[in-house]
């Protein structure tokens, strides 16, 4: 069987290696029109915060790796048209323009996305720049060493992420944000009201329920760079060096478009075996939509984690359906400098929305830095007082089903690192654990708190103390059922 795939990044990568291993036999063609392969975008932020260098550490994969593995892997060969009903594809060489076609018994669509864009702006990397491909962080930080203000619009975790990474290289940043609240897709009010003050104290200037109108390039003065102004639904004009956009991506689906069924902002539809409408089409990460059962809908939810998670499901179903994707339950973690953010499943306000009756409780930590190390600040006291002795916090909030208990999500944040908890409980969210049976879980002993029974027994004793309060603390319906 001839299967091609249309992608050389996470998803089309990792479906054809395993397609290599379950399907020796069969012949793998991936096309890519750029020169590398396995760009992970992820690298850009620790680059420009000078953790990661972006011309050796942001491939996991050459090109030269993969075709060892047996895959006819064609980089600088732009796909121009498929013809579905045909089964043929037509691709360029990017370096010749010669044009060809080819056959396919199998196709897995992973072309990726590409960022949404207003219609008025600067010119990208000049003036606008946006965080998807290597060309971009070299134009980042060039206009860092350079410039001294930036606009950031959209504050989503990638947003903020570069408005806080902007700051600490220190230049001044406007983030707007035309929401109400920053984060709104990750965290609850609450845990959004955190991070917007943890921004403020850095400096950063959050205009919250403001939209840009639209912004333009003023005329640059002689040996001057050019300047932006942004106009905002406030009236407020802002003038900087550079404006950021981070307001999402939309689906490359278009060399379908007409082919097969498209749903959520035009993302490829596809089935928990990662098939099209066309039952010789496949369709993997960015591209394609998520099933989110949670609130048991089709969406366009571009996750790195679940390109990788699709690629191997389509390539194990390429011959035959056989293996459904694993519930989908959006977990996300951003190693921001000095502060981290982390969720999993839906948020309180999601979760209403989609006619769950739930509720929240909120733990917070608060840390002691002494000697590079985070001491509890109910130990603290144990601890000889130490000049600029720094504090530290994090903060939890869980998200469960009132009557059933049934864990629906999770928000991590605070400038100590407890993410890792955030993958304890998406497998939670996947098996339907409820907050008492993940109380009595078997997890190692946390001493060296005042609270030693660790963070699942602390969070499931406020979720009773907020049921017993309310009065929903399932008495009477025992005593009903035994009636």
């Amino acid at each position: 069987m001839r299967i091609i795939i249309v992608g050389g990044n996470h998803a089309g990568i990792a479906a054809a290696l395993r397609i290599r291993e379950e399907y020796p036999d069969d012949e793998v063609i991936v096309f890519e029109k750029k020169d590398e392969i396995t760009f992970v975008s992820q690298t850009i932020p620790l680059f420009l915060m000078g953790h990661q260098d972006i011309h050796s550490q942001a491939n996991y994969a050459t090109p030269q790796e993969i075709i060892a593995q047996g895959v006819d892997l064609r980089i600088q060969k732009e796909v121009t048209n498929i013809d579905a009903k045909k089964k043929l594809l037509n691709f360029r060489n990017v370096l010749t323009q010669h044009e060809h076609e080819i056959s396919y018994d199998r196709l897995i669509m992973a072309a990726g996305s590409y960022p949404n864009l207003p219609p008025t702006g600067g010119k990208l990397n000049e003036t606008l720049f946006l965080l998807k491909e290597r060309k971009d962080a070299e134009a980042i930080e060039k206009f860092i060493s350079e410039a001294h203000h930036a606009v950031v619009i959209g504050a989503g975790l990638v947003g903020v992420e570069i408005a806080r990474i902007l700051a600490q290289r220190k230049m001044k940043v406007t983030l707007i944000q035309s929401n109400a609240r920053i984060l709104d897709k990750y965290l609850d009010e609450n845990a959004a009201i955190e991070v917007e003050k943890q921004l403020e104290e850095e400096g950063i200037d959050v205009l919250l329920g403001t939209r840009v109108l639209s912004y333009h390039t003023i005329e640059k003065k002689i040996w001057s760079r050019p300047k932006i102004e942004v106009e905002t639904s406030s009236g407020k004009k802002v003038r900087a060096d550079g404006v950021f956009v981070s307001v999402g991506f939309r689906p490359n689906s278009f060399l379908l478009a007409g082919q097969v069924e498209t749903g959520d902002r035009g993302a490829i539809v596809v089935d928990k075996y990662m098939y099209t409408s066309d039952d010789s089409i496949l369709a993997v990460g960015d591209c394609s939509t998520t099933y989110m059962d949670l609130t048991g809908e089709n969406i366009y939810n571009p996750h790195a984690s679940d390109a990788f998670r699709q690629g191997l499901i389509a390539a194990v179903n390429i011959h035959e359906k056989k293996q459904e994707v694993a519930m989908t339950t959006g977990t996300y973690k951003f190693n921001m400098d000095g502060f981290k953010i982390a969720n999993t499943g839906i948020t309180l306000n999601q979760a209403q929305k989609y006619g769950y009756d739930a509720d929240e409780v909120h733990y917070q930590n608060h840390y002691l830095e002494r000697g590079g190390k985070y001491i509890h600040e109910s130990i603290a006291k144990y601890a000889p007082a130490e000049k600029g002795r720094k504090s530290h916090y994090s903060s939890i909030y869980l998200v469960y089903e009132k009557k059933t208990k049934r864990i629906l999500g999770v928000q991590v944040l605070g400038t100590v690192d407890i993410s890792q908890y955030v993958n304890i409980i998406s497998l939670a969210i996947q098996k339907n654990v409820t907050v008492p049976e993940i109380e009595y879980t078997d997890f190692f002993f946390e001493h060296g708190y005042k609270n030693p029974l660790g963070f699942t027994k602390i969070l499931a004793s406020l979720v009773r103390e907020k049921e017993r309060e309310s009065g929903r603390d399932g008495k009477e319906e025992k005593s009903d059922e035994v009636k």
